[in-house]
This record gives structure tokens, sequence and C-alpha cells, in this order.
């Protein structure tokens, strides 16, 4: 899995944007392609359906803005339920991995204890010792 260092928020309809990037680069053309929607290790997982055929999963069109509509029961599995949350995007080969964003800091990469100075992540750890220094 391959991070692209891509996060995006959550609309209050259930939508998030597909970077045009990744829909290029995965031949996703908007209002046509439908995309299969699933759960898989505790992530949203969204992969181009290459043939007519249902596997029987949920299946969303990209519309002409580039966004598809993640169903509530997915949202709410991975604990996705407010506005607010954002997703961070992966690939991993020809799928799009969504997963619930977890800020962490720049330094040390712990999710624990963190806010933001300056526009970047910062732990209370981290602080300390950058005032030590």
């Amino acid at each position: 899995m391959k991070s692209t260092g891509i996060v995006r928020r959550i609309d209050q309809l259930g939508r998030i944007v597909v970077p045009k990037e990744l829909r290029r680069a995965l031949n996703i053309v908007e209002v046509k392609d439908l995309l299969e929607i699933y759960l898989e290790n505790g992530s949203i997982i969204l992969e181009k359906i290459k043939t007519n055929q249902s596997s029987g999963r949920v299946s969303r069109k990209v519309d002409q803005l580039g966004r598809i509509v993640l169903p509530v029961e997915l949202r709410r599995n991975v604990d996705i339920v407010e506005e607010k949350d954002s997703l961070e995007i992966f690939i991993d080969g020809e799928k799009i991995i969504l997963k619930k964003y977890h800020p962490a800091c720049v330094f040390c990469s712990d999710a624990k204890n963190i806010f933001s100075f300056k526009g970047k992540n910062i732990c209370t750890g981290c602080l300390e010792e950058l005032k030590e220094g």
C-alpha cells in the first residue's frame, strides 16, 4: 500500500472527492464508470468495476466533479460519522484505500497529545524537547 499524502474531508452528504491524479492513473472516467465500495481490514476500498457483473458489493458512479458517495453503513463501520472527519487516501495496485485520518507529530509520528503549531502537528513530548534544546 502506497501513501499518496492526500487527505480529504467528507462533506455533509457523505461524499468525498477522488483526486484527479488518481482518477487519471486508474482510468476512472467521471459519470461513466462505477466504483465498487467495500470494507477490508478496517478501511474503505474503492475499486473500478471492470465488468457489468455485480459482485454483491455496493457500487456508485463518480460524478462530474470527481465525487463519490460513501454509504453511511461503511462510514459508521470505520467511525467516520461527522462532516469534519478527514480521510487519508492510499493506493494499492488498482484499489483506492480510504482510512480515517489521525494526525501525527511531524517529528516522532506519535498520534497522542497532538496540537497544531503554525500548520504543523506536534506532540507535547517533542515540544518539551524543543524547549530544552
